[in-house]
């Protein structure tokens, strides 16, 4: 009797919170994304590309790449009449130039970091209110940080919504 009574109440409470679900909206949001994808971020960015040192620091990679390319051919391609001392003075010479394209590329992705993190800082007080009037108008229960879900359609994606609503947003 006591388990009957216990099966009937788990029923009912599964029942009124399915009820309360239905009522309710679940979303995932992408916050890094949104922002990045606003106008102000990709106006930023493209400043950014336009600043000499970043557009200096853009073709040396580029040549870098380039040598580090023309390298491991080179190596490809004489390898077979190469000495041994040849083949390891050729591969020292493209583990040195692989040095230099990283070192290239970290300075590029920390100008592009340290953008994307002020862009973080100078939006959070509109990404506060865009998303909490978000969540009052499409009646959402269950708010998601994208990158915690394994799965989402895209019908639960507010994403797009909220870089719409910054970019409005003044």
């Amino acid at each position: 009797m006591i388990a009957i009574r216990k099966l009937g109440i788990l029923t009912v409470a599964l029942t009124l919170s399915g009820a309360a679900l239905a009522q309710q909206k679940v979303a995932v949001l992408d916050v890094q994304a949104a922002i990045l994808q606003t106008q102000q971020a990709q106006d930023r960015l493209k400043e950014l590309r336009a600043q000499p040192a970043y557009a200096e620091n853009r073709k040396e990679l580029d040549k870098v790449r380039g040598e580090y390319e023309a390298l491991i051919q080179q190596l490809q391609k004489d390898l077979a009449v190469m000495s041994s001392d040849q083949q390891e003075a050729q591969r020292k010479k493209i583990e040195e130039k692989r040095a230099d394209l990283e070192h290239v590329m970290r300075k590029l992705q920390i100008a592009e970091q340290e953008l994307a993190q002020g862009l973080m800082n100078d939006l959070a007080p509109k990404m506060e209110t865009v998303v909490r009037d978000l969540i009052a108008d499409e009646k959402i229960g269950l708010l998601i940080d994208r990158k915690a879900a394994l799965h989402v359609e895209e019908e639960f994606n507010i994403t797009p919504k909220v870089t719409e609503r910054l970019n409005r947003a003044k």
